[in-house]
């Protein structure tokens, strides 16, 4: 799960990876966080801590606080937010997905319900105190990946300790796919209306959400 991504990078891997040791500079404290640099060696960066509950923020207990975790997630041409960041999936768990559509909702192509799994929670072991100390005082590629390696483990192993629905959303035969980013929530009514099938797929998962709260609320 690839947390840092910036919109010149397009969501290239490679790209990603060679910015790695660099990008922190040139985005701030911000830019920080996103790479998973932010606070001391000995410290779990803000957002492995936001994977868990902390001693004095419950995370985790918030999230789960929800009855239903909806993740819609660009399979491609989004530059912004890559598809195993926005899909909680690790990159083996990438499936190349259905071409068309489901019935009714334009560009949805696959659907996948993720029951909660057991874990003890992400933890910032010594194996990744001490892979951060080597990122921070010698920033090459190596040590970073090495170390980001270990850390989204972890906060993936935390999330998914909470059951998600998983909707991939691809607008590769949009006449701009490049838009993805904005059409999936329709940021502009005219611009970004390919994604008029996603937010119709939002209004009815959340019609059949309520529909089953009050059955249930009646039985």
């Amino acid at each position: 799960m690839i947390v840092f991504q910036l919109p010149f990078l397009f969501g290239v891997p490679i790209l990603e990876k060679l910015a790695l040791p660099l990008a922190p500079i040139f985005v701030g404290r911000t830019g920080s966080q996103l790479f998973l640099t932010d606070g001391k060696p000995n410290n779990p960066p803000l957002l492995l801590r936001m994977a868990s509950d902390c001693e004095d923020i419950k995370f985790l207990s918030a999230l789960g606080a929800f009855r239903c975790r909806i993740l819609y997630a660009n399979v491609s041409y989004d530059h912004m937010v890559g598809w195993r960041t926005s899909s909680v999936r690790r990159e083996t768990e990438l499936v190349k997905p259905p071409r068309r559509s489901l019935d009714g909702y334009k560009h949805v192509v696959d659907v996948e319900y993720c029951p909660p799994v057991s874990s003890d929670g992400p933890h910032f072991t010594p194996e990744a105190v001490k892979a951060k100390e080597a990122a921070q005082k010698e920033p090459s590629m190596q040590n970073t990946v090495e170390y980001h390696e270990i850390v989204e483990e972890e906060m993936i192993g935390g999330l998914q300790q909470l059951g998600w629905k998983k909707v991939d959303v691809s607008f590769h035969s949009a006449f701009w796919p490049f838009f993805a980013h904005n059409n999936i929530h329709v940021k502009n009514e005219w611009f970004h209306n390919a994604g008029a099938g996603v937010v119709a797929h939002v209004a009815d998962s959340l019609k059949q959400q309520e529909s089953s709260s009050f059955i249930a609320a009646s039985l």
